[in-house]
């Protein structure tokens, strides 16, 4: 929408949208008409039959945007006047007359025309029009109206106090009648009087008795006040919670500071947070009760995962709501190398029971597919033993990353820095070691280094579970648990939720990316999917060149710095990447072009466009009339929350990382100048 503002004989065009705020156009009104500041203009609008509409708070903007609509209209004229002193005024919470007005206006005039620009650098600054100046309007006269009752007449009364700046108390203060008065009234006799009260006809809230006059000193705006609770923090940041549930009470702080002058503790904060939390999504006891229903109505959401690649990424992640718990999520991975959310699960810790639970429901929906699944996980001891109990023919790959992290932590200590690289370094070469020789090389140059210690670890690792040369079963080259890691940190934010508004919340951000993959499909022209094509031309560019010879109907030995034998019948290779990866090595496509096969047979069927479009062409269906999930259920059938104690002050948000997971950073000591994680005060290097 186009507004042409004009002031004086100068017209500037300003665009607005339904989100403009009056602040924001205020503002812009004041920097493209030089000259102009605030207080000594007013902004009037036209509409057909009514040429003179004011335009002074977000609510005009709103009914302004309305009105248009209405009109049909996409531009609005708006007449920039300067104020009208002809009548008595009231300026910044003082009553003057009329001849006091205007004297003043000539002065701020003159002061803010002529003056600063002799000032130069310290010019002062132009006065901000904070988005609380509409306060001044929440009470005006008597018989004015609160349709919320006794809740919206006290939260717009102390709004009001705030922005006028004075503090007052109550002398009764019910759902039925609400009277205050002056804090001042005892020291000052100051005479500041309300009186509303509820009508039974429509149960709305009426001024009775108002004498809106200070004669008190206390009258004066500040940026911290005492009325400025966390319940009107919540009616605040309403909005702006309902799109950012992550928001933090520190930029909370920063918000109220800035859009409107006011300063509130982290304390007030976090509570205001927490009321727009229960507000928005409910209490957390009440999201239990909803999950009966809801558990019928997302039970179709697993057909898919018949056509990814049959991993399963297993972890755990903490939830951040007032019952805490943890989410259980099992998640796939789809033939594009995105990962694909499969099952999850709110239980109240990781224990071996929620485990044993877990797979065993797991185990139900995958045994009627018929494939041998592959998991990866850390190590964390209740799912180690309730995998093994479930899935005992099930493969199960450590993740490596968390090896390292464990590994790393053995050589804690200022001047083990240098050792704690090479240590990993040779870990990996065992890890990834192709064959038993290999291994056998790699594992005496990581036990030459690390002696005891890595030795008393590799014991606790049972080798089948972390090295290549070992691992029966075939996890397509996959070493860490990096895909459940994206999922804990793709649903990071809806972990802050309740229960009910969480899982909501994922179903829905799943929806979305099924379908946007799903469609995605359409605009790709090769077999493979993107990824995995580019995987093909890369190894293929890489043998272009390499000297293949048959040696048999199906083996061929190709010559490349080293020669290395492929059996295209049973797709093996003596580098042993074919089988780790289950798909063509560089060798292997050089032998199969050498024969004269087409390479795609030779590739697992799941890196296909056509499996990846079956992987999202279940996707998941809207559920209509949410509005069921409150319908009550019986005592047998619904679900409470569980037993817990809170503890108290604000819960932790941040996820406490395992062993071997802290930070690492080192720094430059300025003491002994090498480079370690420790100070001048801590250094015990002899100097």
């Amino acid at each position: 929408m186009t507004a042409r503002c004009t002031y004086m004989s100068e017209t500037v065009m300003v665009f607005l949208d339904g989100t403009t705020r009056f602040a924001d156009f205020f503002n812009e009104i004041c920097m493209r008409f030089k000259g102009l500041k605030p207080g000594l203009f007013e902004l009037k609008y036209s509409l057909p039959d009514y040429p003179s509409c004011a335009l002074d708070s977000d609510l005009d903007m709103r009914l302004m945007f309305r009105s248009l609509a209405e009109f049909k209209r996409t531009s609005v004229d708006i007449l920039v006047r300067i104020c009208d002193f002809g009548a008595n005024c009231v300026a910044d919470g003082v009553q003057c007359s009329a001849a006091a007005a205007a004297s003043s206006c000539v002065s701020v005039v003159s002061t803010v025309i002529d003056e600063p620009d002799y000032l130069g650098d310290f010019r002062p600054e132009d006065p901000k029009v904070y988005m609380s100046k509409q306060w001044r309007e929440y009470i005006k006269c008597g018989d004015q109206k609160f349709r919320g009752g006794a809740v919206e007449f006290r939260q717009k009364l102390c709004m009001y106090a705030i922005e006028v700046g004075f503090v007052f108390v109550y002398v009764r203060n019910d759902k039925w009648r609400v009277i205050a008065e002056c804090f001042n009234k005892l020291s000052e006799g100051c005479k500041w009087y309300i009186n509303a009260s509820l009508c039974p006809a429509n149960n709305f809230f009426y001024i009775r008795q108002l004498n809106n006059v200070h004669t008190c000193s206390g009258v004066l705006r500040q940026q911290k006040h005492k009325l400025l609770s966390s319940t009107i923090v919540k009616t605040l940041i309403n909005d702006e919670f309902r799109g950012n549930p992550s928001l933090k009470a520190h930029d909370i702080m920063d918000r109220l500071k800035n859009n409107y002058g006011l300063d509130i503790t982290y304390r007030v904060a976090w509570k205001g947070k927490e009321k727009a939390m229960k507000e928005l999504h409910g209490s957390d006891e009440d999201s239990y009760s909803m999950l009966t229903w809801y558990r019928d109505a997302v039970m179709e959401i697993i057909e898919g995962f018949k056509s990814c690649i049959p991993l399963l990424f297993v972890d755990g992640a903490h939830l951040k709501s007032k019952y805490k718990g943890q989410l259980l999520s099992a998640t796939g991975k789809d033939g594009n190398q995105g990962f694909f959310p499969f099952a999850i699960a709110v239980v109240d810790a990781e224990t071996d029971a929620n485990w044993n639970w877990y797979f065993g429901i797991l185990k139900t929906i995958l045994d009627p597919q018929g494939r041998v699944i592959t998991f990866v996980s850390d190590r964390q001891q209740g799912l180690m033993n309730s995998l093994a109990r479930v899935f005992p023919e099930s493969p199960h790959s450590f993740c490596l990353y968390h090896l390292k992290n464990n590994l790393q932590n053995l050589f804690k200590g200022n001047n083990n820095s240098a050792l704690r690289v090479t240590i990993v370094d040779k870990f990996y070469k065992v890890a990834y070691s192709s064959t038993e020789r290999q291994y056998h090389y790699n594992l005496r140059e990581l036990l030459d280094e690390g002696k005891d210690l890595v030795a008393q670890f590799l014991r606790g690792l049972p080798i089948e579970k972390w090295c290549n040369a070992f691992f029966r079963g075939n996890r397509f080259g996959e070493m860490v648990n990096s895909t459940a890691e994206s999922f804990n940190s793709w649903t990071l934010k809806a972990r802050e939720l309740p229960i009910f508004p969480m899982l909501e919340k994922i179903r829905v951000m799943m929806m979305a990316k099924m379908v946007e993959r799903k469609l995605l499909v359409s605009k790709w022209s090769l077999p493979l999917c993107p990824v995995m094509q580019a995987e093909l031309v890369k190894n293929m560019e890489i043998g272009r060149d390499w000297t293949v010879i048959r040696s048999d109907e199906f083996v061929y030995e190709v010559h490349s710095e080293r020669s290395t034998s492929v059996d295209i019948m049973v797709q093996t290779c003596a580098c042993r990447q074919w089988q780790i990866k289950s798909f063509p090595c560089s060798h292997a496509l050089a032998a199969i072009q050498r024969a004269g096969y087409v390479v795609y047979p030779f590739i697992e069927r799941y890196y296909f466009k056509e499996e990846y479009f079956k992987s999202y062409s279940f996707g998941i269906k809207p559920i209509p009339n949410i509005e069921q999930s409150y319908v009550q259920c019986s005592d047998s059938t619904s679900v409470k929350p569980p037993l817990t104690r809170r503890p108290p002050g604000r819960p932790k948000t941040k996820r406490i990382k395992s062993v071997g997971e802290v930070s690492s950073k080192e720094r430059t000591c300025g003491r002994c100048g090498q480079l370690g994680r420790h100070n001048r005060k801590t250094c015990n290097v002899p100097i």
